[in-house]
């Protein structure tokens, strides 16, 4: 994997951000478009790529250790960034901002970005694509605990009942018994649920254009905040998942693809998530919005650059 072909790919799926951005900004789209789309995203397109990733995938139980590892790594690393980034944050004197940067800076574009980019790098390695459906699963749960938690400072905020009771994961737990029994579906069938899974990128982009076109560009850069969020979840985060991940192989055998999975992923930009727990909680959400668009412009760089060690491992 190399700098140039991997910089091209992450930038053709920045480039998808441009439509949205454009109608905004020439006034074609309504006040609250971008809320109409997310819904699309959440309820349709995203469990449809989630099931679509499952299908037609060969299991064999020689899989489950490497499931188990991924889901393992996944609690493990996530309370070890969540932490991590709270003594980053600490001298934050702003609590509403210091909880959205902490929340921004441990929660990954996992679903709506990490799924198709590792497509895109890995179009030939299905089991990549597996792990990384098996850490949005832990992502998923996480995000409706810990990081409502980080975001509002309240226990009671959090609803366990949405750890299950949400669109991605509902339909990732109905795909669940045709994966492992190894199921056929028809091709028509699965046609039709990968143009619908398809849309996850595009709309997520689209969305993420808007956004950007209502906030003035130059607005992006002028927050120290917002530089943090980037170095930690671009370049810390990555970096000390990785070498925790390789201290762990040097105790017990860790399969390679597990750790570049794993490393990838935490390479994401922040999730989109962090600013709907933040509009939903009466969060910092000019920090969030910032947060999150300045981290997927920047990823442009950052995940090429880490990609460069993905050969090493």
């Amino acid at each position: 994997m190399d700098f140039l072909s991997t910089f091209l790919i992450v930038l053709l799926v920045i480039a998808l951000a441009v439509p949205g951005f454009a109608l905004k900004k020439a006034k074609l789209l309504p006040d609250g478009a971008s809320n109409a789309l997310a819904v699309l995203l959440l309820y349709v397109a995203q469990p449809f790529l989630m099931v679509s990733s499952l299908l037609n995938k060969t299991f064999t139980t020689s899989l489950l250790p490497d499931f188990a590892a991924v889901a393992l790594f996944a609690v493990v690393l996530q309370l070890m960034l969540y932490f991590l980034s709270k003594l980053f944050f600490v001298k934050v004197k702003e609590e509403p901002t210091r909880r959205i940067c902490v929340a921004s800076s441990y929660l990954g574009n996992v679903g709506f970005m990490g799924i198709p980019v590792m497509k895109a790098l890995f179009p030939s390695d299905d089991t990549i694509i597996l792990y990384t459906v098996i850490f949005n699963i832990v992502f998923n749960a996480m995000t409706w605990t810990l990081a409502v938690y980080a975001i509002t400072g309240d226990k009671s905020k959090i609803k366990p009942v949405k750890i299950l009771l949400n669109p991605p994961t509902i339909a990732t737990v109905l795909a669940l018994p045709f994966f492992f029994c190894n199921v056929s579906v028809p091709d028509n069938v699965l046609t039709t649920i990968g143009y619908l899974g398809d849309m996850t990128l595009p709309l997520s982009m689209v969305i993420l254009g808007i956004r950007l076109a209502d906030i003035k560009f130059t607005r992006l850069f002028t927050s120290a905040p917002v530089y943090g969020v980037a170095l930690v979840k671009l370049v810390v985060s990555p970096l000390a998942a990785l070498g925790v991940m390789l201290l762990v192989r040097l105790l017990i055998p860790v399969e390679t693809t597990v750790i570049v999975a794993l490393f990838i992923i935490f390479a994401m930009p922040s999730a989109s998530s962090a600013l709907n727990f933040a509009e939903m909680y009466g969060g910092d959400c000019d920090t969030a919005a910032k947060a999150t668009l300045t981290n997927t412009l920047l990823c442009v760089l950052t995940i090429p650059i880490l990609s460069l060690l993905i050969p090493l491992l």
